[in-house]
């Protein structure tokens, strides 16, 4: 792709070697398309489930996707953390294609997601749009998000984590963990979304195959009490860890036990469209309302996110109890969807997003990153210690 001359360089990068792959290029193709090529200089960055980076003009266009072999049209790129700068790969040989200004993560679940590129990013000195390392690394495990909010307050449905060694010890042993548990039950692998591998179990054989099947996506799974009376209510909120925003709250009024994939992706009911099945602003008490917004920014605030997330919270009708159900760091569609009553556009809240991630980076590169000392000239001609580095 040529570069825009005197225009910031902006990459959108998604897809990525995770179970969620299809839903990424969704929200990357959405994103791609709601920036101002205009002003910007638009790179889309595509991550095979291979774990090879492409870039292409093609990109921009969902209907790519569609072609099996579509990535041999594509340029095999790498990103350099020495110069933050793109380059296509020939061979041995390197082109330059553009230096990155600013990232837009859109990727769903895997490494793009626990905190892995985010990592990479931040060696390579380039802002981006989503949570850093810590905060996507805690949200991406439902149990340590859990163990944390929990010693915040904030009420969680009653539930067991399960590991590998737990699997291995046979399901007599996994009933006597459960046994305080009371059907009906949710198994959930614990670090995916899109509600990819979960089960809702009404007896121990359905919680026998659940179990199974969520460990088949992970090597770590929780086991949970559905809520009673349940509604489900979601809320965006966006900022850094100075400030933040918080959308209207959404209803999702469910057909099924639980919002399955199917709901979500394949029977029309996205959540930016399915105007029947949800419901924004709800229709909730003043004092519930209150509570989603205090425990959202608590979360928020806690955990160190930044960037847009959304967060799930399941409500008990008849008590008015408020539970976290868990936190997405990078929200499909960017949950464009939950702002649309604060009249942000998508191209105004991703605009947001990438204002509040440089205000965040231009705070903390202002902090003191390296210290002068005379502790290695102690070291200058020490026989001794020479001496004692050959020894290994």
């Amino acid at each position: 792709m040529k570069e825009k001359i005197n225009k910031e360089s902006i990459g959108v990068i998604f897809g990525g070697k995770s179970v969620e792959h299809d839903i990424s290029i969704i929200t990357g193709v959405q994103v791609l398309n709601a920036l101002d090529r205009e002003n910007y200089n638009i790179i889309p960055i595509y991550i095979s489930k291979d774990n090879i980076w492409y870039t292409g003009e093609s990109l921009f266009d969902i209907a790519t996707f569609s072609n099996f072999e579509f990535e041999r049209k594509l340029k095999v790129i790498d990103l350099s953390y020495k110069n933050k700068t793109l380059y296509e790969i020939k061979g041995k040989k390197e082109k330059r294609i553009t230096r990155l200004d600013f990232v837009y993560l859109c990727l769903h679940g895997g490494s793009g997601e626990s905190g892995g590129i985010q990592g990479y990013l931040d060696m390579c000195d380039i802002p981006y749009s989503s949570c850093g390392v810590l905060g996507s690394a805690i949200c991406m495990s439902k149990y340590i998000t859990k163990l944390i909010c929990k010693a915040q307050n904030i009420k969680i449905a009653k539930y067991v984590y399960l590991n590998k060694t737990d699997k291995e010890s046979g399901f007599i042993n996994i009933k006597e963990k459960i046994k305080e548990l009371e059907y009906p039950l949710i198994v959930k692998p614990n670090s995916l979304g899109s509600s990819i591998g979960i089960t809702y179990c009404v007896d121990e054989e359905k919680l026998k195959n659940g179990i199974s099947f969520a460990f088949m996506f992970d090597d770590e799974i929780i086991i949970e009490e559905v809520v009673k009376n349940l509604r489900e209510l979601n809320i965006s909120l966006i900022g850094n860890k100075y400030e933040c925003e918080v959308s209207d709250i959404e209803e999702v009024r469910l057909n099924n036990k639980f919002l399955t994939f199917e709901n979500k992706y394949l029977e029309g009911t996205q959540k930016e469209d399915n105007t029947n099945e949800r419901e924004i602003p709800a229709k909730l008490d003043k004092m519930v309302a209150e509570k989603i917004i205090l425990y959202a920014k608590k979360i928020y605030s806690v955990l160190g996110l930044k960037g847009c997330i959304r967060v799930d919270f399941l409500l008990d009708d008849k008590e008015n109890e408020v539970y976290l159900n868990e936190i997405n760091t990078i929200p499909g569609s960017m949950a464009c969807y939950l702002w649309k009553e604060k009249k942000y556009s998508f191209r105004m809240l991703l605009d947001k997003m990438k204002d509040y991630a440089l205000i965040e980076k231009q705070n903390l590169d202002k902090r003191i990153l390296n210290f002068n000392s005379s502790v290695l000239r102690q070291f200058r001609n020490n026989k001794r210690f020479n001496k004692s580095r050959q020894k290994y």
